[in-house]
């Protein structure tokens, strides 16, 4: 990006973001634009003239913009203002007020970001399987359910649940829904025991991970062809306990013996198809943990993670670090590490919509 327009494109890039942070106290905006001499005192009796907190904060930055990169360069500097982080706090930690980039984040903030801009954004499924017929009820995956429920239809998606699926069924719905799911975005959560060869069915039998992305690609899915397509798996991929390594001291979380596991192992294989993000509750032939009052680590750290950091427009994959690290730093002797395979042309960023 060239350093004279920095500044202006920032303010473009997160337009959104700042008209709906900004326009709820819209005024308070108008008037540090106005001390800081950003606007005329004809711009600013313009502005204050019209009615909606809106359409005035949209018009403000338009102005502004048109003014150039100092201007930009000043409006920044205002967001920057300890009393204007106290009166809008969503602008913390947010990227509109980084300060200047290096090389390196210059080259990062030019690889673009995926459309996701339909209300509803898309379809989020969740395939919940609790009972099997011979391996051990998932207590504790229906609050998973409830967490990626509640948060993906506050990020504006349109979620089905299908509960105690047997590998025939979850087929045959993935199937179906690679013929008629449409929108920006597409998510699909599966809950469930897990082994080296997929996932299981409540059958006991198995489903390949290329069974559950190739109904999604784009010869299958004429729909989501360039549409980001993203997959949270909770399940096991082998039998083995990852071993802790004493980094610094951290304090036992809850107690280890009220855990239970995901059983078995899952691999994954990610295709030359673009636009796929497959997002893993362990590496492979490794458990995963699951609290059977609370959830599993890996879904409930995900849903935290989205609803801290979706508001700041952070893009899903930094997201998926934080998840990683929270992750890692749950229980004592017990640990366990998310990975994700990652097939994406362009960042995923999913903004919260503003009506709910």
């Amino acid at each position: 990006m060239d350093a004279n327009s920095e500044n202006r494109e920032r303010i473009r890039e997160h337009k959104v973001f700042l008209v709906a942070t900004l326009c709820e106290e819209a005024d308070v905006i108008l008037q540090h634009a106005h001390q800081g001499k950003l606007i005329t005192p004809r711009e600013y009796r313009n502005l204050k003239d019209v009615g909606n907190r809106e359409k005035m904060t949209i018009d403000l930055l338009d102005k502004l913009m048109s003014k150039g990169e100092e201007t930009c360069c000043k409006l920044v500097e205002i967001l920057r203002l300890d009393n204007i982080l106290e009166t809008f706090p969503s602008l913390v930690g947010h990227a509109i007020i980084a300060h200047p980039r290096t090389l390196q984040d210059q080259v990062t903030s030019e690889i673009g970001q995926y459309t996701i801009t339909q209300i509803p954004r898309g379809t989020c499924v969740i395939i919940n399987n609790v009972n099997f017929a011979g391996l051990s009820k998932r207590t504790g995956s229906d609050e998973d359910q409830k967490s990626l429920d509640r948060v993906f239809r506050w990020l504006g998606f349109t979620v089905v649940v299908h509960k105690d699926q047997t590998a025939a069924q979850m087929k045959d719905l993935l199937k179906d829904l690679g013929k008629t799911v449409n929108g920006d975005c597409f998510i699909c959560c599966i809950l469930s025991h897990g082994s080296s060869d997929g996932v299981h069915g409540t059958d006991d039998k198995i489903v390949s991970v290329d069974e559950i992305r190739e109904p999604f690609n784009g010869i299958n899915c004429r729909n989501l062809a360039g549409r980001p397509k993203l997959f949270f798996i909770q399940a096991c991929r082998g039998h083995k306990w990852q071993n802790a390594v004493q980094v610094q001291a951290d304090d036992p979380e809850g107690n280890e013996s009220e855990l239970e596991v995901d059983a078995q192992r899952v691999l994954v294989s990610i295709p030359a198809d673009s636009d796929f993000l497959i997002a893993r509750s362990t590496i492979d032939h490794y458990v995963s943990f699951r609290n059977p009052l609370k959830g599993s680590w890996f879904i409930q750290s995900l849903c935290q993670q989205l609803e801290t950091h979706c508001p700041q427009g952070t893009d899903i994959q930094t997201i998926l670090l934080a998840v990683n690290d929270e992750v890692s730093h749950e229980g004592f002797n017990k640990k366990q590490m998310p990975v994700q395979e990652v097939a994406m042309r362009k960042k995923v960023i999913l903004h919260v919509p503003r009506v709910q």
